[in-house]
């Protein structure tokens, strides 16, 4: 794991609200975007897409792609148009991904895919992307239109490189990073790469900014992996230990594989846990009992608390990079919205 060494002092609880509140109009304007998509003439595609859309998350994406849009010079038509191909992008991924992850609910309500099918929830999430690339072709602006082409490219990327090592014990850190970054870090530095070109930065800073979203994304994911250990069903909207059931081995583990030898009673204790939780025949019972065991081998071994200094240490880096930026209320949001991320519960 990579070392962190982190001042950990100031643990202020964050106001979410203030972190909305520099772009709070501009949020509203993108998601009358959203609303603009064309509605699909197929009855079955245009209810699947109408219950995707009505299914509002806090609209992370379009909020961190506005806020570096104020942070590195203004928002105007162009700036929410691309924070709304940012979320167009992100629910599609939601709509594969059920599929991929045979996931019956997402934040507390059915999908797509239980309601109507495999096919339904691809073809849905396939015409939001073409929904997207229609919202992109209409900005005349190749250097965007390669940003988020680059984004889709990785999330197939990082879909199949976590296919690959799903149910495989020999996963290290670079595999997590790459899939990380591919998967959810990608959108994110896309979201604030854009912001810097439509700008018109410098390419030096264009990448500073790239790389706040990638660093960000890094420590976003690192947490939701963490809440996959720390929250609760009815917070995630999903059940818990949900990755480590589909084969998935995240940050909290990885941090434990890494502070066994392999081969001694403790590994192999962990190993045992971990492959049993793999299982998707097992009794509820023994579901239940290997996920308590397992969740207090973490505790024994620090393995949350280690999780979570290595999210704020990317979280750090990210912040440094913007640090070109002129002070002023975007740039405060931005840092908050960082720290906010450290912080979620849900």
């Amino acid at each position: 794991m990579p070392q962190a060494q982190l001042d950990t002092s100031n643990k202020t609880p964050v106001n979410v609200d203030e972190i909305y509140t520099p772009v709070q109009d501009d949020l509203v304007k993108v998601q009358e975007s959203l609303r603009q998509i064309v509605p699909p003439e197929t009855e079955l595609l245009a209810n699947s897409i109408a219950h995707t859309m009505q299914v509002r998350g806090k609209l992370f994406r379009p909020l961190l792609s506005l806020l570096a849009s104020g942070a590195s010079g203004k928002i105007d038509d162009p700036h929410i148009e691309t924070a709304a191909v940012a979320e167009l992008i992100h629910v599609a991924t939601l709509l594969h991904d059920d599929v991929l992850d045979k996931s019956d609910m997402r934040r507390g309500r059915s999908t797509v895919r239980a309601l109507w099918g495999n096919r339904v929830s691809i073809l849905s999430g396939d015409y939001l992307l073409a929904q997207a690339s229609l919202k992109l072709s209409r900005l005349n602006n190749c250097r965007l239109v390669s940003i988020f082409a680059t984004v889709l490219s990785n999330l197939c990327e990082g879909e199949v490189e976590q296919v690959r090592a799903s149910y495989n014990l020999d996963v290290n850190w670079e595999n997590y990073f790459k899939k990380s970054i591919c998967k959810t870090a990608s959108l994110f530095s896309a979201c604030c790469e854009s912001a810097g070109v439509l700008n018109c930065h410098t390419e030096s800073e264009i990448q500073r900014l790239k790389l706040f979203g990638e660093k960000f994304g890094i420590a976003f994911q690192i947490i939701d992996d963490l809440l996959d250990y720390t929250s609760s069903a009815q917070a995630l909207g999903k059940p818990v230990l949900d990755d480590l059931k589909n084969g998935i081995l995240n940050a909290p583990i990885l941090i434990a594989l890494e502070t066994f030898p392999k081969g001694s009673n403790e590994y192999q204790k962990l190993q045992g846990l971990i492959e049993s939780l793999f299982q998707s025949e097992m009794e509820p019972n023994d579901q239940v009992a290997s996920q308590q065991e397992l969740l207090a081998l973490l505790d024994n071994i620090d393995a949350i608390e280690k999780t979570q200094v290595l999210a704020e240490r990317y979280v750090r880096e990210a912040c440094e990079a913007i640090a070109f930026l002129p002070d002023s209320p975007y740039r405060q949001a931005l840092f908050d919205l960082t720290c906010y991320a450290t912080q979620r519960q849900h």
